[in-house]
C-alpha cells in the first residue's frame, strides 16, 4: 500500500479500521510454541489441542453419603410398601468393598467412595430407615442416580481445552486432574515501547512550563502484559531524525515495536516521515478513519509491525487496544482476538458520530435495580489528553463506520475494560 508523506500537509483521506487490520492481518505470523509447566501457565496461549490421557473420574463413584443398591431393586417403593433391603457391608473412603451388590442388598457408602460391583445406584442416608443390618427405602430411584459415572466429566482422549485458548485457574485444575504436567504454549510476543517528544520528563521529576510527565509507555506496558506479551520500555527519545532512526534500529530486534507521539503531520512528528522513506519498509497506512487515534501509521519493516500510536494518552490507548493488542493476540494464536467481554446496556445520553468513522467512546456503566438493565453513560466524545475519563470508564461504546451514532436510550454493546 502506498502511503504518501503528509508532513507538513495533513491528511488527504483516512483509512477505515476493518481495512487496516485486514491489511494488518496478512502481515502477522504466529511465533513457535514453548513447553511449560502447567503450574505456570496462568494467562497463556495454547499452542495445540490438548487431549486428556485419562478418564475424570477414573472410576464411578458415590455423589451422596447413603447406600449402593441395585435401583430395580427400588421400583414401587413408597411410604405404604417400602422395600426392604439387606446391608452386606460398608465402605470407607478410599477403600473398595469386596462383595458384590445382588437382588436385595446393600453397601453402605461415602461421598466419593467407588460404586461397588453390582450397584448402579445410591439412594440418600436420610432417605431411608435402617434397624440393625437392614434399610427400608420409601423413594425409588432409577439407574445411576446419585452416580458420578466414570468418564462422566472427561473421556480419556476427549479434547480439553482447544488451541488458542487462553489458559485460567480452571483450565489449570483440569489439566492437573488430568495429570498433565506440562503444556505447549505460544511464545510471548516480545514488544518494544519508545516515547518520542523533546517535551517529555521522565516520572519522579517536576514538569517545567511546556514539560510533560511521560506516562504512555508505562500504560502500554501494564496493557501488553495484560493481553500476553512481553514488553520493554526503551525510554524517551527527542525529535531528532538521527536519535528516532538510532532507536528504531535498535527496537527491530522485538517482534512487535511501538512508539507514542510524533505521530500527526506536524514539523516534529518525526516516526510516519522516517517509517515512509525507510528501505526494506512497507508502510501500510498513516491516518485511520477513527477517534481517538486517527493520526495512527503502522509499518512493516524487515517482517516486524512497527506502530506509531498518537502522543495523546487516552487516543495512545485506543489506538494500542485497536491495533496492537490485535497484533499481539494474532501473533499467538489466540482464538479471541479481542477478550474483553461484552455487556448490553441503554444510553443516558445521545453519542453523536459521523459517516464513515469508527468512534470509540468512553462510558460508565451503571446497574439500573428497578428495570433490570445496565445503563451506559458516556464520559467525553472528545478530549484523548483526559487520562481521569479513562480511569472513570468502565467500558467503550464503539461506533461503526456506517453509523451516524446513537440515539439515548438505545440499546448498546459495551466492551469492558480488562480486568475488571
Amino acid at each position: 500500500m502506498k502511503v504518501e508523506d503528509v508532513r507538513l500537509k495533513g491528511f488527504k483521506s483516512y483509512t477505515p479500521v476493518k481495512q487496516v487490520k485486514k491489511l494488518l492481518s496478512s502481515k502477522i505470523k504466529k511465533k513457535s510454541a514453548e513447553t511449560i509447566k502447567t503450574t505456570t501457565a496462568l494467562g497463556r496461549i495454547v499452542a495445540e489441542n490438548i487431549k486428556s490421557p485419562v478418564n475424570i473420574p477414573s472410576f464411578s463413584r458415590s455423589a451422596m453419603d447413603g447406600y449402593a443398591v441395585k435401583a430395580e431393586n427400588t421400583f414401587g417403593a413408597s411410604q405404604r410398601n417400602p422395600k426392604r433391603l439387606k446391608v452386606i457391608d460398608k465402605i470407607n473412603i478410599n477403600e473398595i468393598s469386596e462383595k458384590r451388590v445382588q437382588d436385595n442388598e446393600a453397601i453402605q457408602i461415602p461421598t466419593g467412595g467407588a460404586i461397588p460391583n453390582g450397584a448402579n445406584a445410591v439412594i440418600k442416608l436420610e432417605e431411608v430407615k435402617r434397624t440393625n443390618n437392614w434399610i427400608e427405602i420409601y423413594f425409588p430411584v432409577h439407574p445411576f442416580k446419585n452416580v458420578s459415572r466414570k468418564g462422566e466429566d472427561v473421556k480419556k482422549g476427549q479434547v480439553i481445552i482447544q488451541a488458542g485458548d487462553i489458559i485460567r485457574p480452571q483450565e489449570i485444575a483440569l489439566l492437573l486432574a488430568s495429570n498433565i504436567m506440562e503444556i505447549s504454549v505460544t511464545k510471548k510476543p516480545t514488544v518494544a515501547l519508545i516515547a518520542t517528544g523533546s517535551e517529555l520528563i521522565e516520572i519522579g521529576n517536576e514538569p517545567q512550563i511546556g514539560q510533560i510527565v511521560e506516562t504512555n509507555t508505562y500504560t502500554l506496558y501494564n496493557m501488553c502484559e495484560l493481553y500476553g506479551a512481553f514488553p520493554t520500555r526503551l525510554g524517551i527519545v527527542k525529535d531528532d531524525e538521527f536519535s528516532l532512526r538510532k532507536i528504531l534500529e535498535k527496537a527491530l530486534q522485538y517482534d512487535i515495536v511501538v512508539f507514542t507521539g510524533g505521530s500527526s503531520v506536524g514539523e516534529h512528528d518525526l516516526i510516519p516521515y522516517i517509517l515512509n522513506n525507510l528501505e526494506k519498509s512497507e508502510m501500510l497506512v498513516h491516518g485511520i478513519a477513527m477517534r481517538p487515534g486517527s493520526p495512527t501509521a503502522i509499518a512493516i519493516i524487515q517482517g516486524t509491525p512497527v506502530f506509531c500510536l498518537p502522543g495523546f494518552p487516552v487516543a495512545a490507548m485506543t489506538s494500542f487496544e485497536v491495533f496492537v493488542v490485535y497484533t499481539i493476540r494474532k501473533i499467538l494464536g489466540a482464538r479471541e482476538l479481542d477478550p474483553r467481554p461484552v455487556i448490553k446496556a441503554v444510553l443516558t445520553r445521545q453519542i453523536p458520530s459521523h459517516l464513515g468513522r469508527c468512534d470509540y467512546v468512553r462510558v460508565k456503566v451503571l446497574y439500573d435495580e428497578e428495570n433490570n438493565r445496565y445503563l451506559a453513560e458516556p464520559l467525553r466524545t472528545a478530549g484523548s489528553g483526559i487520562i481521569s475519563s479513562a480511569v472513570r470508564a468502565m467500558g467503550v461504546i464503539e461506533i461503526p463506520e456506517n453509523s451516524e451514532g446513537y440515539e439515548k436510550n438505545s440499546e448498546v454493546n459495551v466492551k469492558l475494560y480488562l480486568p475488571r
